[in-house]
């Protein structure tokens, strides 16, 4: 996405009438402001796409930095915890997004006082 978009002898010069495409910056700052908007997301996955369409270098580039990312990814966890006592909260997992915890007594289920009873 950072190689220049162009159409054309000059970025900036284009036939009257033609629509303005997007290189995809504004949208990745605006996702990167606000990571958890699909709204936003979207926009960039279109911005993408609508270049890609009209660029065969950069579809080319695209399409090989998605098959990197998804030969590289792994859904796989190792997740391990050794050693004394948890006294908050543990996640063990992938991809959490905005995780929550409520608890409506102070007292824990390990004082054998709280909502939960003691296993």
């Amino acid at each position: 996405m950072r190689r220049p978009f162009r159409r054309g002898s000059a970025e900036d010069a284009r036939p009257e009438g033609e629509p303005v495409i997007s290189s995809g910056k504004l949208e990745v700052a605006e996702l990167e402001n606000n990571p958890a908007d699909p709204l936003r997301a979207q926009a960039l996955a279109t911005a993408l796409g609508v270049r890609a369409a009209l660029d065969g270098e950069f579809r080319a580039l695209l399409d090989e930095w998605w098959q990197d990312v998804r030969s590289s990814g792994s859904s796989e966890v190792h997740n391990s915890i050794s050693g004394g006592t948890q006294n908050s909260p543990v996640l063990q997992g992938r991809d959490f997004f905005s995780p929550t915890f409520n608890s409506s007594s102070e007292k824990t289920a390990a004082d054998g006082q709280g909502d939960t009873p003691p296993a």
